[in-house]
This record gives structure tokens, sequence and C-alpha cells, in this order.
């Protein structure tokens, strides 16, 4: 475990950046996982709905972030968040936990297909049509190690 990991464990307070990415504006989940979040204790950069790549990148880095949590509600997000990871790992190393959720896929694939497929994009973890926020809360608790 590298010395960065061994600090982020220390931190009282995480920061997580989130936004919906894309051409998209569902702004309500947006807000309401903005809230959930907070309530959780975390910190939230929230960007809002039609974030580019580079606005996750940005404000990982401005921001110093502990996760970085991307929702696609309009079923297209596979080909905005395409390089995504890697472009956030090249900016601040591993050490950044890496979600995605939503309604990630149109059509009839199975959530696994779908959550498969961001996997292997780079995601840590994929939540395709979530019935609630506690899932993401479990797992930001397991990944970040709260203090």
């Amino acid at each position: 475990m590298g010395l960065k990991k061994d600090v982020l464990k220390l931190r009282v307070k995480h920061t997580i950046i989130i936004g919906v990415i894309g051409n998209d504006i569902h702004v309500v989940a947006n807000r309401i996982l903005a809230r959930g979040l907070r309530e959780a204790g975390y910190e939230v950069c929230n960007l809002g709905v039609n974030a580019s790549p580079s606005d996750f990148v940005a404000a990982s880095k401005e921001f110093e972030a502990s996760a970085v949590v991307v929702s696609s509600v309009n079923g297209e997000g596979e080909a905005w968040v395409n390089g995504l990871p890697q472009l956030i790992t090249n900016a601040l190393g591993d050490d950044v936990v890496l979600y995605v959720g939503g309604n990630l896929a149109m059509g009839d694939s199975t959530r696994e297909m779908v959550e498969s497929r961001y996997l292997d994009l780079g995601f840590n973890r994929a939540y395709h049509r979530p019935s609630s926020l506690n899932i993401l809360l479990t797992d930001l608790a397991r990944d970040l190690v709260i203090v």
C-alpha cells in the first residue's frame, strides 16, 4: 500500500466528485445523490448536469478527490466515459475510487452485462439502474475506510 493510500485512511472527510456526464440534463437524481452523500458525512463537489470528461478530471485534481461518481440517466453514458478512468488515474494515481451509475444502457441488456462493460472500461464499481442510494453508500464506506 502506497503512502498516499495510508494518508487517505487518516482523513476525517473524503471529497467526492459527482456529476451527470454528457448531453444529459437529468438533475433530480443528481441532487438526491448530492444530498445523500452530504448527509452521510462526505464533502461533495457537484458538477451538475452536462458535465464533460475534462470537468471530472479538473475537479478531481482541484479538490483532491477520494472518489468520483459519474452518473448517466439517458442511457448514453458509455461513449462519454470511455477513457475517463484512465484520464483520472493519470492525473491522480490509483488512489481515487471510480464509480458509475444510473441508466447506463438502453435496451434489454442484463444488469450484469452492462455493469461488466463499465468495469472493463476501468471503473471500480458500476450500478446499472440501481434501486437505492444505499448500495453506493455501503460501497463508499468499504472502499474509503471512513475514520
